[in-house]
């Protein structure tokens, strides 16, 4: 089933997503996730009983790196390069309310 998308749907997603958008973006954005959300809906109706749940992985061999110490960067090289410290700490905007 799928979902009708509307303006105020595409404002609530965005809020939650923590995006501003502009009046003139809703529209397209609306029509965009509509197609998104049709496409989902059109998966959902394929009927995938007989295909074997590992019949679609490829045994691809993935070699890791061994997990081994190594020496980092030193805390006097970081913070020359820091736009700001203070007591060997980088400084940053606060952006807690407190």
């Amino acid at each position: 089933m799928a979902i009708d998308v509307t303006p105020a749907r595409v404002r609530a997603t965005a809020d939650l997503a923590r995006l501003d958008l502009r009046d003139d973006e809703v529209g397209p954005f609306a029509g965009q996730l509509q197609k998104i959300l049709d496409h989902i809906a059109a998966l959902e109706a394929l009927d995938v009983s007989a295909v074997a749940p590992t019949s679609h992985v490829l045994d691809l061999a993935c070699p890791l790196r061994e997990d081994a110490p190594a020496p980092g960067v030193l805390r006097d090289e970081a913070m020359a390069q820091a736009p700001r410290s203070e007591q060997g700490a980088f400084v940053v905007p606060q952006f807690v309310d407190e």
